[in-house]
């Protein structure tokens, strides 16, 4: 026997794309959404972006990653939205080698 919650999916509010900024929390991560808007009086368009706390429940987005998020129910005091699916993955960081690095084939000392 199905119960209630079964029977009837969980609405979809608002979608929303942003990229992830920081991946340093287990199941949440800060996504930044930015989006342009009119000023009331001059009429110019302004940049503007918001800071969202994301439910990933798996932990599979990474920093850079483009997502797509929708409006839930509060799970936490400033979580208010969870993870739809990965738009598009970040490329892989690059390693960064400095100059001393390269002339003198080793690292660099501890200072």
């Amino acid at each position: 026997m199905a119960t209630a919650t079964e029977q009837s999916k969980r609405p979809l509010l608002r979608k929303i794309v942003g990229v992830v900024a920081s991946d340093k929390t287990n199941k949440t991560r800060k996504v930044l959404v930015e989006y342009q808007t009119m000023h009331p009086k001059y009429g110019k368009y302004m940049k503007r972006r918001t800071v969202l706390h994301v439910h990933d429940e798996a932990n599979e987005s990474r920093e850079g990653d483009r997502i797509e998020v929708a409006e839930c129910r509060p799970l936490s005091k400033t979580k208010h939205h969870r993870l739809l699916r990965i738009v598009e993955k970040a490329p892989e960081k690059a390693v960064q080698v400095s100059a001393e690095e390269v002339m003198t084939g080793k690292a660099p000392e501890q200072r």
